[in-house]
């Protein structure tokens, strides 16, 4: 699982380095694709092939589901940990999250995310503000049994 946020730079060349206690998870390879905020999100090769198998299902006659298909897998590339624990984000995904420079990684559970570090900074403001967490825990059933 990953947990946590961490901060790391994005080189000249898209290279970014990963925090080590989530490169054994990546060990048997990686899926990175859009996320939904202007950010990435990096799925362990089993969870993709889950997301894959369930979008695959989906109907090509349903304009709706054609465009999650592309986000999906249009919007995805495979990529793997080089020797110094780093992966290569390629350019057009770079673009779509706006990485160039600091970057923030998190955790989020089965996935993780990576930011531009100014925008993380927006988000981190709004998933954090008390009131509005009392009602977004409202909503779901978090409960530990």
């Amino acid at each position: 699982m990953f947990l946590g946020q961490f901060q790391h730079t994005i080189d000249a060349k898209g290279r970014l380095t990963i925090p080590v206690r989530f490169r054994a998870f990546l060990a048997t390879g990686a899926f990175i694709t859009q996320g939904f905020e202007r950010n990435l999100m990096v799925y362990t090769t089993e969870s993709f092939q889950r997301l894959a198998s369930r979008a695959s299902t989906l109907s090509t006659t349903d304009p709706e589901a054609r465009a999650v298909r592309r986000v999906i897998f249009g919007g995805a590339s495979e990529v793997g940990l080089d020797s110094a624990g780093r992966i290569l984000i390629p350019p057009f995904l770079r673009d779509y999250a706006g990485l160039d420079g600091e970057t923030a990684i998190v955790g989020a559970g089965e996935y993780f995310e990576i930011w531009n570090a100014q925008d993380w900074e927006r988000e981190l403001a709004a998933v954090t503000d008390p009131d509005a967490n009392a009602r977004r825990f409202t909503a779901f059933d978090l409960s530990a049994g």
